[in-house]
Parts: structure tokens; sequence; C-alpha cells
């Protein structure tokens, strides 16, 4: 036999649903927005099939959660519902399950491999914390006889009962009587003292004017909720009295009645129009003024509730927009607030320009500097850098640590977004002399930048849950322009061949080289650039500063890197030139452009615990048999600076 169930318990009931169903959901959502997002960080194929896994899983959640919901909907006996609960519960465990267990295989398969980054190890790890809270709900679903019960509320945090009773509370508070303050204009005593008789016994306070100009005057005095006016007054008529208080801002929205003995309907016609809310024509009903005064109020006191609501929206929007602007270029900010869906989660696919950058070094920097030293450093950074990317009308996706990952050409369309970023990447190089200014002013080192740009398709859009969301990228070309970044020392504009063919601008180039890039397919083709013509006319001093010979050879020993990793292999050489952050490595062995490496450089203080790191670019020459290779110091402490340049000859 079916359940009986009352009207109330019924909508009751619905709303347990509808609760569960926004609990039950926002893991999942999590869930499949993670999955996506480590499609484009994961390389090895077993890792990215358990992956595909993951995503069929969820699915197959999803695909429970519906006909799970959907069978609650039925009358069903006691056992018949509680066989169907279990069978349901156990499924949905197991395809849970069953996402937690291979995103652990991914994440001890990626720790082994040694191949676990920061952003994949976060995003793995929120995923086996959403699949617990999935779990979590499960055990705590059907615990009563009904929908679910008490404690599946509780552990919930929520409470059915309080938010219905708050409602039935809002219904009794909502037949209480309106009471106001009411100001009867009537030049007659009699009608005066009548009118406000009823008033008083109705509840509602109550002022009294003689004439329309009184009246006037009382009215700017303190503003009453209500006015009841008199037609036909010897000084001032009420028609006038009413056109002047609608031409009055401030007054224009006390709400007006007008009493009169003239039966007219032009007359009421004519009041209406200048701004009454309604007419009585006396004698006037005592009932029906009531009925009329209440309704006059409520409309007041909704009005007042408008006018409050909408400064508070125009106080957040102010607030939202000073936010937002500490982000977004005005544009930007602009397109988000006034669109429909600017802040919908989703995204398209779109082609648009992508900026990252990083401060050369700055780990082991930030390991010498006292912490509020490394924020401040890198806030002054940051404050230099933002005014930049949002004049050319970037939007800053996010801080990484010490890097800058901007997009130009989106939520914003611009069919000049490459020249923008390349523009914006060389007065961002050129603003470093003022980063380093304010940095030596404070005592701290001054630091270098290296700026990728790379342009393609991508998906953009609304990112996250419907809890926590950012306006972001995702796809190939990201990837590729963090490794494009990664190919760059201190001071450089690296653009890829595709920024470099969408560009109209003409633009200077210093060198192109092809390049592999871990995780990209085919070989890419990278530009350095230093300066981009009109309209921007922005170019890079040419800082080509010969290196001069050592004093003295200073042997050297250096592992190559390849991207986290470290050869097993130690060759060793000879810094035998040097300048200021640059060297000339003299070395048996074959080194390909752009090569990292890590040196141990002994002979000073500390060096045996230093690691420093450099990057080759350039092959000078080959001496002896041995091959000169120009190397860039990407990460030295301040005494190997040193040490290598007080061996430089004089002069």
């Amino acid at each position: 036999m079916g359940l009986k169930i009352s009207p109330q318990q019924s909508r009751k009931d619905s709303a347990r649903l509808d609760l569960l169903r926004q609990e039950l959901y926002a893991p999942l959502l999590s869930i499949e927005g993670y999955t996506e997002l480590l499609k484009e960080q994961i390389a090895d194929e077993d890792c990215l099939s358990d992956l595909a896994k993951i995503k069929s899983a969820a699915g197959e959640t999803r695909r429970l959660f519906e006909a799970m919901l959907e069978a609650e909907t039925q009358q069903l006996d006691r056992d018949q519902r509680d066989s169907q609960r279990s069978s349901f519960k156990h499924d949905l465990r197991n395809s849970v399950g069953a996402i937690s267990g291979y995103s652990e295989i991914i994440l001890e398969e990626l720790e082994d491999a040694d191949e676990l980054g920061d952003e994949t190890r976060t995003y793995l790890e929120q995923q086996l914390a959403d699949s617990s809270s999935l779990l979590q709900i499960l055990d705590t679903l059907f615990v009563a006889e009904r929908e679910f019960g008490d404690e599946t509320e509780k552990s919930l945090n929520v409470d059915i009962n309080s938010v219905f009773e708050s409602f039935a509370r809002s219904d009794r508070e909502s037949a209480k009587r309106i009471h106001g303050n009411i100001l009867v204009v009537d030049d007659n005593e009699s009608n005066r003292k009548l009118l406000a008789h009823q008033l008083n016994r109705q509840g509602h306070e109550v002022n009294t004017a003689a004439s329309g100009r009184a009246a006037l005057d009382m009215v700017r005095a303190n503003v009453p909720d209500l006015m009841l006016l008199d037609l036909f007054m010897p000084d001032m008529n009420g028609f006038d009295v009413l056109q002047e208080m609608h031409a009055d801002e401030d007054l224009r929205a006390v709400p007006v009645i007008i009493i009169t003995g003239l039966n007219d309907k032009n007359a009421a016609v004519k009041c209406i129009e200048a701004g009454a809310f309604d007419l009585l024509i006396k004698p006037v009903n005592p009932a029906l003024l009531d009925a009329r005064v209440v309704a006059c109020l409520e409309r007041k006191a909704w009005h007042d509730k408008e006018r409050e609501y909408q400064q508070e929206l125009e106080k957040s929007y102010t607030f939202i927009r000073k936010v937002f602007g500490r982000y977004l270029s005005d544009e930007v900010v602009q397109q988000i607030l006034e669109s429909d869906d600017g802040m919908q989660m989703g995204g398209g696919k779109q082609t648009v320009t992508i900026m990252m950058t990083d401060i050369r070094g700055f780990s082991m920097l930030s390991q010498a500097l006292d912490p509020q030293d490394c924020v401040r450093m890198l806030n002054n950074y940051f404050g230099v850098m933002t005014p930049l990317i949002q004049k050319h009308d970037g939007v800053i996706d996010e801080f990484l640590g010490d890097a800058i990952l901007a997009i130009f050409g989106a939520p914003v369309f611009s069919e000049t977004h490459a020249q923008q970023a390349v523009a914006c990447a060389i007065e961002m190089q050129k603003a470093m002399d003022e980063v380093n200014e304010t940095n030596r002013k404070w005592g701290l080192p001054g630091i270098e930048m290296g700026i990728a740009v790379n342009t393609g398709e991508v998906v953009v859009g609304n990112i996250g849950s419907e809890t926590r969301s950012k306006y972001g990228v995702v796809g190939h070309h990201v990837n590729l322009t963090a490794r494009i970044e990664s190919f760059t020392v201190g001071g450089q504009v690296m653009i890829s061949e595709f920024t470099l063919a969408q560009l109209d601008s003409k633009v200077e180039i210093a060198q192109s080289m092809k390049v592999e890039a871990k995780g990209i397919k085919d070989p890419v083709r990278i530009h350095e650039i230093t300066g981009i013509g009109a309209p921007y006319e922005l170019y890079l001093p040419r800082a080509e500063q010969a290196v001069r010979t050592l004093r003295e050879e200073i042997p050297v020993s250096y592992k190559r890197l390849s991207g986290k990793a470290i050869a097993d292999k130690s060759a060793s050489g000879y810094l035998v030139a040097a300048a200021d952050g640059v060297a000339q490595l003299a070395t048996d062995e074959e080194l390909e452009v752009l090569t990292n490496l890590r040196m141990h450089v002994p002979g000073y203080p500390g060096a045996e615990d230093d690691q420093i790191f450099s990057k080759v670019t350039a092959l000078a020459s080959t001496q002896n048999g041995q091959n000169h290779y120009i190397i860039k110091l990407t990460s030295a402490t301040v005494e190997a600076r040193k040490y290598i340049d007080s061996m430089i000859e004089q002069t």
C-alpha cells in the first residue's frame, strides 16, 4: 500500500530531494571539471587511459543520481523502497569508488615516474576529496522512513523544517496591519477631524494641515508615508499641490489620495495623471478608506524597500567593479557585469593570445630572503606589471607564484590581440628597470623576467564549480606557452610562429630557432622579439655586452636539466670569460642551444652548498677541440655572481 502524504509533508519531501540533488551534484561537477583539466596536464598514455575511466565512472554516477532521485518520487511500500534504495546505494558506491581508485592509481604512477607537478597533484587530491564527500553523503542517505531523515539533514548542515517555519512566519507577518504616518489636508475642520479620528482608530499616526501651502511646508519638513489631499482649497488647490510634489524628486514617491466632493471622471483622470495614487468621493466610507490607505502604505513600503535594495545594489556594483578592476581592464569588467551570462559556468573555443611570465631564479632567491621581503618584492613586481597588462586589454588569468598568466582577446574580442600581447610584453620588459630601481631602494636584489607569447585556439570561459570558479583558459596552446617560457632567459620576449603569423605591426627579431618541447608533438619555431613598430613603437635597448677574459679560468662541473629532471652524468669544463650575468663555458661536450645546466662553481665561501643554474644561449667558437658556449646565469646567489665578476680581468 502506498504511503499517505499530506500536502505540507509532500512539499517538504520535494524540498529535501532538491537539496539532495544540489549536495550530490556539487562534488560530481567538481570531479568532472578537474578531469578535463587533468587531460591537459597528463601525457602518460596509461594515466590518460585511467583518466578516461574516471570520466566514464563520473558519467555512470550522474546517470545513477538521476535514476535514484526519480525513483524517490514514486509511491512504493516500505519493502520495495528499501530494496530500491539499497540497490542504488550499492551501485553508487561502486561508481564513486572507481573514481577515487583510479585517481589514486594515477597519483601513484606519476609520483613513481617523477612527473607529478604541483597543479596535477592538487587536481588529483581534489578529486579524491570530492569522491570522499560523495561517499559520506551516500552513507547518511535514507536513514529514516521518508526520502532522507533528520540525521541526513544534520550531516548536510541543513534544517528543512526551520526553512518552512520561516515561510509560515513570513505569511503571518504579511497579514499584520501596516501602520503609517499620514498627513490629512483639508480646509474644512469637520472633514479634517473626522478623517483624523477614523485613521487614529485604525492605528495610524495622523497630522493635519488646513491649506495647500501649509501642507507643502509640513511635507518638506517631515515626509509622510501617505497624504490625504482635498481638491478644493482657497489658497492653493489640491491639484496644484499634487503637481508641485510630483515635480520635486524628494516628494514624488509620497503616495497621495485625493479626497473630493466632485464626482467628475475627467477630474479623476487629471489627478491620476498628475501622480495621485487614488481618488475617493466624499463622504468617504470608513471601510473603503481603510482598504485604500493600507494599499497605499503597502505600495510605499515596497517602494522604500526597492529604493534600499537599489542603493545596496549600487554599492555592491561599485564594490564589484573595484575588486574586478584589480584584475581586469575596465572593458572586461563591463563585459562581465553587463552580459546576461557573464558569470555562467562553461565556455567555448576561441583563438586568443596567451602570455606567460616568470622571474628567473626566484625559487632560490625566495629561500635567501626574509618572507616579508619576498612578498614585498613580488607585490612591487606585480604592481608594475598588472597596469601594463590592463593597458593593453589583457586579462590576468592568475598569479602562479612569481609567474603571471594573462589572456588577450577574451572575454572582449579584439582583432589585434596578438599585437597587443607582444607590445605589452616588450613594455613589461622595459618596465623592469622601474621594478629593480624600487628593489634597490629597499635594499633588495635586482630580478630578471622571461616572457613567452603564443597564439592559438583554446577553451575559454568560467571554469570550476558553482561555489568557486575563475575566468580562464585551458588547452594545448596554454601548455605550449609554458614550454616556450621555459626556453627564455631574463630580459627576453619569445613568441611562437603562430603569434608571428598574426602580427600586422613590424617586429624586430633578434634570433629564431626550432625547438622540441616536452609534451608537444611537433617541433615549434620560436622567435626572440626586441621591438614592435607602429602604432606602438616599443623597442628593447640593445645590451650586447661582450664577455671579458677571466684572469684565471674557473673549473666547473655541471649536469644537464630536462624539465624538472637532472641528468645522472656529470661533466666538467671551465669558465673562461664573463660579463654581467653572462659567462663563456669551455667544455669538450657538445651542448644544444637552450640547454639548461646546473653548475657547481668552487672557490668562494658557501660554494659547496650553492646550486647555480644557467641556460646555453649560443655557441661562441670552437678552440683547440673545445666548444665555447655563451651561457646566461638564470639563478645564482649574490656571492657566486660576485666571485665570477671578481675574476674578470680589469682593463
